[in-house]
């Protein structure tokens, strides 16, 4: 997955993030998983406004 792609697909992750992700986090599977996480608790974060 290249930077732009993940912006696309996780645009509340921090770009910093999802570019260590990227970086750093080799199986593929691993990166969706926690990127998708992420992204999950920026949802609740700003519905919630915690």
């Amino acid at each position: 997955m290249t930077l732009a792609q993940a912006r696309k697909r996780y645009p509340l992750v921090p770009r910093e993030i999802l570019k260590w992700a990227i970086d750093n986090i080799s199986n593929p599977q691993d990166l969706e998983r926690g990127l998708h996480r992420l992204e999950q608790a920026k949802q609740i974060q700003v519905k919630y406004g915690v």
